[in-house]
């Protein structure tokens, strides 16, 4: 096409309408088009326009000093930069475009999909690269985390002080936490659905691509967040992960990168959610009914309400110990009549409901591995799904046993005892479902099963320390000792990331199109499975002897036990070394993957390893449920759109 003459003279781009902006040149783009460099630059542009209005402000009302550091970090640093950084990337580009009333740009796609890697480091608007963005930014830092984590075990192999301060030791169990929890396994989760999900629902995409994008983005902002508090005068945050009031409101200017970094993570949380709603509500393939969805859709959808119901709890704690310490309001502050209980009623209200946001996506992957790997249907499919909506509803009603022993209103144990026992029934419907379908089951015990099967066995037992703890009495005794630190564990690595290295084996070859080393993989379990028994196990015993948590020395009595649990848990962070090996030499030059290797039958594997940009080459239609193995003639849906031949399928069905 050659060049064409527009209303004003000039010429519109060769190869363009005229109504189209025409693109810029190479050098422009490099500087000023989205990316990491403008991303850069613009974050620190909008960091000193952040600081100009602080400083401008406190001069017209009179406040002395002008500069205040704490607060310029606040507006600058942790609330404007970061919202210079994702303009500059490039996330709000397509609003402002048409906002602003510029020339229409032709959409060619040239944003979704990956081509080479470095679509990887760009604002992507397809599900499968953001999914596989979240799971690389995730496992780094795990990786922090996991260091910080030896950091102190370190420290505790003696008793005494050898390696760091007090207040070091406290910053490095409270960060390693954080990471853990609001940057590892939750976003995990988030980026494991977000590759299957959408394919399992026989869908092009999530329903708000460019939301999606944003959410993803704001991780490594609160991430980096939270390792910027080691570098402010006083430290990193020390109050631990759960930054109880009045305790954090006397902590040095690192407190308040914990209090920002929760509101970015927990802005990112419930993006997600609410786009894994919509996508799960609007944009199923034509014949799947929600009791034709997979176990990991019914999971990742009650996960989705509870994020969406309870995160602004915590947002709203962390604003209200922000609000104390910078702007000097009585929300915590005994002096001043704050309520001090209140910080924990608000704060716990969300925190237990998230151990179910960190275990339910778990339990869908576990589901998906055991039938596809035990060649048998689910057993008790519905009574599966309905028991995920009753820990829903249920995980609303037993946030106070955390606070047995925290001076809250006595009539108030006996119900919510009640309530966190009762919250075992549905819990214990999942483990006696996939005992079931194990039974009589062709068992393979490749690597996604053995972390699946590890899962249930480590699950089970902090479930079982979980229900001591539900009782007021046992819980009088336990409370702040390492037999909590024990259970966390149990549930939280025994649970959530077994379950999360076995939805990245099972999902590799498909994301990826190449299989990991299946000897590697089983290594890998292996030690992390005796590893971390060995590390956690003995807290138990420790815990209920008396050696309290959250310290940085202890009596002598212990010191053998903790030398120990230190090399064992030396060990379990080598067996990650393991896993990140397996996974890039495989991603590089491993055997290249079949289409469906486990013979599975939900839809992400009736396409390609790895799938096509936009899913699906034709609508597929379900016609069955998704864990018929070992029925005559069953299919879970059909790549045709032919109506007859559909409703034929269906009628064999039937």
């Amino acid at each position: 096409m050659t060049a064409t003459h527009d209303q004003h003279g000039g010429h519109a781009a060769e190869g363009y309408p005229e109504h189209f902006e025409p693109p810029r040149g190479r050098a422009w783009t490099m500087a000023f088009g989205p990316g990491l460099v403008r991303g850069a630059w613009m974050a620190l542009r909008v960091v000193g326009l952040g600081a100009l209005l602080v400083v401008a402000l406190r001069a017209w009302w009179g406040w002395s000093p002008y500069w205040d550091t704490h607060i310029v970090l606040v507006v600058g640093a942790m609330t404007a930069a970061p919202i210079g950084f994702l303009a500059g990337i490039g996330s709000f580009d397509y609003w402002l475009h048409y906002v602003s009333g510029r020339p229409t740009r032709p959409e060619d796609h040239s944003g979704h999909g990956a081509r080479t890697w470095r679509d990887y480091f760009k604002v992507n608007t397809d599900h499968k690269v953001i999914g596989i963005q979240y799971l690389v930014t995730t496992f780094f830092f795990f990786t922090i985390g996991g260091l910080m984590a030896m950091l102190f075990r370190a420290e505790l192999a003696q008793p005494g002080l050898q390696f760091v301060d007090s207040q070091t030791f406290n910053g490095l169990v409270s960060v390693h936490a954080t990471l853990m929890i609001f940057l590892f396994i939750i976003p995990a989760f988030a980026g494991l659905a977000n590759f299957a999900v959408p394919l399992m629902l026989g869908a092009p995409d999530m329903a708000f691509p460019r939301l999606n994008a944003l959410s993803f983005w704001l991780l490594p902002i609160a991430g980096l967040m939270f390792l910027a508090s080691f570098l402010v005068p006083g430290g990193a945050f020390a109050s631990g992960w759960t930054a109880y009031a009045p305790l954090s409101e006397g902590q040095p200017m690192g407190q308040t990168f914990f209090n920002m970094g929760v509101q970015w993570a927990g802005a990112s949380s419930i993006m997600t959610a609410l786009n894994f709603l919509v996508t799960i509500i609007t944009m199923r393939a034509p014949g799947m009914t929600f009791w034709r969805m997979p176990l990991l859709v019914w999971a990742n959808f009650t996960t989705s309400l509870l994020v969406v119901i309870a995160t602004p709890f915590i947002a709203g704690s962390q604003f209200f110990v922000m609000f104390d310490r910078i702007m000097h309001t009585d929300f915590f502050t005994p002096e001043g009549g704050g309520y001090v209980l209140g910080y924990q009623h608000i704060f716990w209200f969300y925190s237990h409901p998230a151990v179910y946001i960190m275990m339910l996506p778990g339990f869908g992957i576990v589901s998906e591995v055991i039938s596809t790997m035990a060649r048998k249907p689910i057993f008790g499919y519905r009574l599966m799904a309905l028991s995920l909506i009753g820990i829903l509803v249920l995980g609303f009603s037993v946030w106070a046993h955390h606070m047995f022993v925290a001076g809250m209103a006595d009539w108030l144990r006996v119900p919510m005892m009640i309530t966190t026992l009762l919250i075992a029934v549905p819990t214990g419907i999942k483990v006696f479902s996939w005992t079931a379908t194990l039974w009589r089951g062709r068992i393979r015990l490749n690597t996604p099963m053995l972390f699946a099967l590890g899962f249930v066995t480590m699950f089970v037992i902090g479930g079982l320390s979980g229900i001591y703890l539900g009782s007021v009495p046992i819980d009088i005794h336990a409370s702040d000792t390492y037999f909590i630190v024990a259970h966390i564990h149990y549930v939280l690595f025994g649970g959530s990331v077994f379950t999360i290295f076995a939805g990245v084996y099972y999902w590799f070859p498909k994301m990826t199109g190449r299989m990991y080393d299946e000897r590697l993989g089983k290594l890998h379990f292996w030690l992390t499975f005796v590893s971390f028994n060995a590390t956690f196990f003995p807290m138990h015993y420790v815990g209920l002897r008396g050696m309290p948590r959250r310290v940085f020395d202890y009596a002598e009595a212990f010191g053998q036990l903790n030398f120990f649990i230190s090399i064992a848990s030396f060990v379990l962070g080598a067996s990650f070394v393991i896993f990140v090996y397996n996974i890039v030499t495989s991603w590089t030059r491993g055997p290249v993957a079949e289409s469906n290797p486990w013979r599975a039958h939900t839809l992400e594997w009736q396409v390609s390893s790895p799938p096509p940009i936009f899913n699906f080459d034709e609508i597929p239609q379900v016609v069955g449920g998704p864990y018929e193995y070992g029925v005559p003639g069953a299919r879970h849906a059909v790549m045709s759109p032919a109506k007859e031949h559909v409703a034929e399928q269906e009628e064999v069905h039937a």
